[in-house]
């Protein structure tokens, strides 16, 4: 059996969307690689596994929000706009999914609301959101990035 992919089986887990998951790859890579230089689309889509059709309108959305830049031609591609360090998970999600930090549950999967389930989730956004804007893109980058290492930069060893 192949493992399962896209949000973990059960209810009630806090998850982002597929889309959102494939821009956290997206710029994951794109810190790897900053500032160093751009990189190109199938580049992209190649390193974070996210299909290239996808990913075309996913790097738009980012560059609509400000987080990366774009050039054409032989020596274009995309760029981080900030330093990756500066760049938090949430504002990612925001500019992927709008004010929907997490994919909606969906309505066949609703039961009837009881008032502590409404609490518990409630506090699990809460949570769930504080840890989304303290994480940085360049945290996402991998465990060679060193804390006063620029992303972009290989550890040496």
């Amino acid at each position: 059996m192949a493992p399962r992919r896209g949000r973990p089986a059960g209810s009630g887990v806090v998850w982002p969307s597929a889309k959102t998951v494939y821009a956290l790859r997206a710029c994951s890579v794109l810190a790897a690689s900053y500032p160093d230089h751009m990189l190109k689309a199938g580049e992209i889509a190649l390193e974070a596994r996210t299909p290239p059709r996808f990913l075309s309108k996913i790097l738009g959305e980012l560059r609509a929000a400000g987080l990366v830049a774009s050039r054409r031609g032989y020596h274009g591609g995309y760029v981080l706009l900030r330093d990756p360090r500066d760049i938090t998970v949430a504002e990612i999600t925001r500019a992927i999914s709008g004010y929907e930090l997490f994919a909606p549950v969906p309505t066949d999967r609703l039961e009837p609301a009881l008032p502590f389930v409404e609490r518990l989730q409630c506090r699990l956004r809460d949570v769930a959101g504080e840890v989304l804007s303290s994480t940085s893109v360049a945290e996402l980058a991998g465990p060679s990035t060193r804390p006063n290492q620029r992303p972009g930069e290989r550890a040496q060893q």
